[in-house]
């Protein structure tokens, strides 16, 4: 078993040794390493893109409160549910095809998807197996396909790839038409390797989803045996948003 006590010793060395402007708290470092299966480098790797992207993208990253996002949360379409996959992992759904541009603009939604996934990153079991993504892009149309720019693109590359402290093992696309494929082709080449063979695409298929999730843990929009999400009561995540507040304050 990893001693995890000298690895974080190592990484605060290499931080300490570092120019990085922010303050690190070892549950943070901690983090970081868990999610990088205690390679030491790639954990100081990963920290070192996700200040550069704090720093490039401070648009992104402030006020990342339930507070302050309280009016695009209510939509939910962000949503970590209850259950998990086969192999124990928490999932992450995502259903951006309800999307209205009208209501809130695309950085709103990177930042409740960046929400959603620091609660996440604050759980321990989260850190150590990763999360899988289930995202819906059921009604996805052009009026919201605009938007969808190669520089924001890139955008969501970065978060994916070495770079937030979490792991995605999976990411499941459901319910994806014509356009999903043209959006696709832009992000394609920002995508490392290792995330373009963890991109699943189901369609409409339960029974492909339902290979990696158990259908008596999937609700019935997904062809599974629980109620439907939008019937779903949302979890108090009270304990867990002032956690992660604690973890991800970089002042």
């Amino acid at each position: 078993m990893f001693d995890e006590v000298n690895g974080l010793m190592r990484l605060r060395a290499l931080v300490d040794e570092s120019t990085l402007e922010h303050p690190i708290k070892e549950e943070l470092l901690l983090c970081f390493l868990r999610a990088r299966k205690y390679n030491v480098d790639r954990a100081f790797k990963s920290l070192k893109n996700y200040l550069k992207m704090v720093k490039n993208y401070p648009e992104l990253f402030t006020n990342l409160s339930a507070f302050k996002l309280r009016f695009q949360l209510k939509e939910q379409l962000q949503l970590v549910y209850k259950s998990r996959d086969k192999q124990g992992r928490r999932i992450f759904i995502f259903r951006a095809g309800r999307w209205n541009p009208k209501e809130c603009s695309l950085d709103d939604i990177f930042r409740c998807n960046l929400f959603c996934l620091q609660q996440l990153a604050s759980n321990l079991d989260s850190q150590i197996n990763g999360i899988v993504a289930i995202v819906d892009l059921e009604n996805l149309g052009l009026h919201q396909a605009r938007h969808f720019t190669p520089s924001y693109a890139k955008k969501i590359a970065d978060l994916l790839i070495e770079t937030f402290p979490i792991s995605f093992q999976i990411i499941h696309i459901v319910n994806q038409n014509w356009i999903v494929h043209t959006l696709m082709s832009i992000i394609w080449p920002f995508l490392s390797a290792t995330i373009q063979k963890r991109l699943l695409y189901h369609g409409s298929c339960w029974a492909s989803l339902h290979e990696y999730v158990d259908v008596a843990d999937l609700p019935e929009d997904y062809g599974g045996f629980r109620e439907r999400l939008d019937c779903s009561k949302l979890p108090d995540t009270k304990v867990s948003i002032e956690e992660t507040c604690n973890l991800f304050n970089l002042n």
